[in-house]
């Protein structure tokens, strides 16, 4: 897994968007269909939730892999992460990458509802969360910007790597280790959003263009 390749991609379609504009026109469109007016600062803070939301994706992977080298679980930890990263390699998704920023969108959604489906399950079977943040409200948030039927679309793909027995025994093998000893210690926070709750985050930087 390339984690810089990813990370290269993602400041390209950032970079994109700096001269392109095409994201936030799409939710200066969104915002107006759900009948909100919508100022520069509104969408300034729109887009730069989405930039921060993106970028998520190199960060938890990297925390990932470190904290999983330390325990001695590196090859569980990289088989979950090819699957979360696995969309990026694709030829042909549904939302082309030549799009920029709306063109990796799709992929960071991939990555990061995998990843919190990971966290849930560990959660579940632990009592502790796997990765931090708990970026639901913002995966949630993320989905009703893509929009049907494409969102459906993409979580289909993430179930179809998500269910896969591969997949189940590698988190099977991440939990173990945190009920039978001191378990897996990730960043408590990636401090792309300062350690606020998502659920504020995606208040304050959607609500005004109908995401929250």
């Amino acid at each position: 897994m390339n984690v810089d390749a990813v990370e290269q991609q993602i400041e390209q379609a950032v970079a994109d968007e700096g001269h392109s504009g095409r994201l936030r026109r799409a939710l200066r469109d969104h915002a107006r269909s759900h009948g909100r007016r919508v100022d520069e600062s509104d969408l300034a803070g729109a887009v730069g939730f989405v930039v921060d939301y993106v970028r998520h994706v190199p960060v938890l992977m990297r925390d990932g892999l470190e904290t999983a080298r330390v325990a001695g679980l590196e090859t569980e930890m990289s088989s979950v992460l090819e699957a979360a990263a696995s969309y990026w390699a694709m030829a042909e998704d549904i939302i082309p990458d030549r799009l920029g920023l709306l063109g990796v969108l799709d992929d960071a959604y991939c990555s990061l509802t995998l990843i919190q489906g990971v966290s849930d399950r560990h959660e579940k079977e632990t009592g502790r969360r796997l990765f931090s943040p708990d970026l639901e409200a913002a995966n949630e948030a993320m989905r009703r910007l893509i929009g049907e039927p494409v969102a459906s679309q993409l979580d289909m793909f993430v179930g179809s790597k998500f269910d896969t027995d591969p997949m189940i025994q590698m988190v099977r093998a991440l939990t173990a280790v945190s009920r039978d000893g001191d378990g897996l210690r990730l960043p408590e926070d990636p401090g792309i959003w300062g350690g606020r709750p998502v659920d504020e985050v995606v208040r304050n930087h959607l609500g005004s263009v109908g995401l929250a």
